[in-house]
């Protein structure tokens, strides 16, 4: 998957790793040249220096040909406009950093897909949603909601002479009746 992520920093460099780890074709767009250097000396990650606002410069990095353009630089204004041109330009999917919870009500979902921005991503959200859940089941490692809490991903740290290990949930169930 060819990906386009704008924005350099912590969580743009964070996200460009991991996603080069399972060979993607990551680019990382940032205004930063030094920044960018340093990254692309460090790393396989392919850099490209330009305004991620600009149609000229995101032209240039690709976005035409992009499966995903991911918007995670620290202005959420900037993230959302970078995925409206990315979107019309001929990215795939996007996916926008925000800072307003706003954005995620169901009732403006429609009207930001309808914009180009397909995904939107609150980081404060995220990270107090995770400390509840920590709170709440403090025994799992982690938690992950999928399908709007249809299905849910649990994992524990369980010790090599627990009664349960190597054991299917269904004999677990069928033990405790």
């Amino acid at each position: 998957m060819k990906i386009l992520i704008a924005g350099a920093g912590a969580v743009g460099t964070h996200l460009a790793r991991l996603l080069g780890q399972e060979n993607h074709d990551i680019t990382l767009m940032d205004t930063e040249k030094d920044l960018l250097s340093t990254i692309r000396d460090n790393s396989d990650i392919l850099t490209y220096a330009g305004n991620c606002t600009s149609i000229n410069d995101l032209t240039a990095a690709g976005v035409a040909n992009a499966d995903l353009f991911i918007g995670v630089t620290t202005e959420e204004s900037k993230n959302t406009t970078a995925c409206m041109l990315a979107s019309k330009i001929g990215a795939k999917k996007t996916l926008a950093r925000i800072d307003n919870y706003e954005y995620l009500l169901p009732k403006n979902m429609e009207f930001f897909k309808k914009l180009g921005i397909d995904s939107m991503i609150y980081p404060e959200l995220m990270a107090a949603h995770e400390i509840t859940m920590a709170l709440k089941t403090p025994w799992t490692r982690f938690w992950w909601e999928l399908c709007n809490g249809a299905v849910i991903l649990v994992g524990a740290k369980i010790r090599l002479n627990a009664p349960l290990v190597n054991k299917y949930l269904h004999e677990l169930v069928q033990e405790n009746k």
